[in-house]
């Protein structure tokens, strides 16, 4: 399987619906308003049952019951909606068959929630980071839906499923991805954000995951934030307790907010969230 081909696929992703596209322009507008984000939102079925259902779940963990959507969406906060437009825009429009990396679209969505709102949480409060983390931490693991459907299409999927059941954690998955392909999900995904033209925070910290060191002083700790998240809750059934180890070393390493990690680490546990 060539980097070409997979780059393809990348090129071929269809345009940004209507939804998007709105829900972008007025975040970017700094006039904009709560109740104008609300209206779009209003106008997509599955945008705003994905945002009700996640308003009403032990996940975010809000203290009452949610019954509108301009109620989530101010709770939420601009940041937020973002990432489920672009989450329902996924499911609409592309083909969610993650059978290679032996998830459904469903487990697909939950890890995604899950890795969105840890950091949403993690870094309550400091809009500069959430900026730039919860779109980029919301969206971080498109690149195995790309990844995925060249498997299928070239009939490999139960021997690369195979092959993913055998790695046990994820630079052994990065490895594998590297061997079979010659890229990374998180490089295809960084593709995927400069494609959409995300800003270049976002790009390169994804695509330097792996590698914190060689991101720009700007991007840098973005990256390491995502490397710990991306440890820790993981699209495979990897052992938890030693993803929380390696993602708690990692906290310890970057000087990152441990206590802070430490209390939402106590929150998600006691949430029922299957892993596909």
């Amino acid at each position: 399987m060539t980097k070409d081909i997979i780059l393809k696929k990348v090129k071929a992703f269809p345009p940004l619906d209507d939804t998007v596209s709105r829900v972008m322009a007025i975040c970017n507008d700094e006039n904009s308003s709560i109740g104008e984000l609300a209206k779009v939102v209003q106008s997509d079925p599955m945008t705003m049952a994905n945002i009700l259902k996640a308003a009403n779940s032990p996940l975010y963990g809000f203290s009452r019951e949610i019954n509108s959507i301009s109620q989530a969406v101010s709770i939420f906060g601009m940041d937020t909606v973002k990432g489920f437009a672009f989450s329902s825009f996924l499911q609409k429009k592309l083909d969610l068959n993650l059978e290679p990396y032996s998830m459904d679209a469903k487990g697909f969505a939950q890890i995604t929630e899950r890795q969105s709102a840890f950091v949403t949480k993690w870094f309550k409060g400091d809009k500069s980071k959430l900026e730039v983390l919860i779109l980029t931490s919301f969206l971080m693991e498109i690149g195995k839906i790309v990844l995925a459907n060249v498997v299928v299409e070239n009939g490999k999927t139960d021997e690369f499923k195979t092959a993913v059941a055998q790695t046990k954690n994820a630079k052994e998955l990065k490895a594998l991805e590297e061997s079979v392909f010659n890229i990374t999900n998180e490089e295809i995904t960084a593709i995927v954000f400069k494609e959409w033209n995300f800003d270049e925070k976002m790009c390169e910290a994804i695509e330097f995951l792996h590698h914190p060191e060689d991101a720009s002083n700007s991007a840098q700790e973005f990256s390491q934030i995502l490397e710990v998240i991306k440890t820790f809750i993981t699209t495979q059934p990897y052992d938890q307790e030693e993803q929380f180890q390696k993602a708690l070393s990692l906290v310890e390493k970057y000087g990152l907010n441990k206590d802070k990690f430490l209390e939402v680490v106590e929150e998600q546990l006691n949430v029922e969230a299957p892993v596909a």
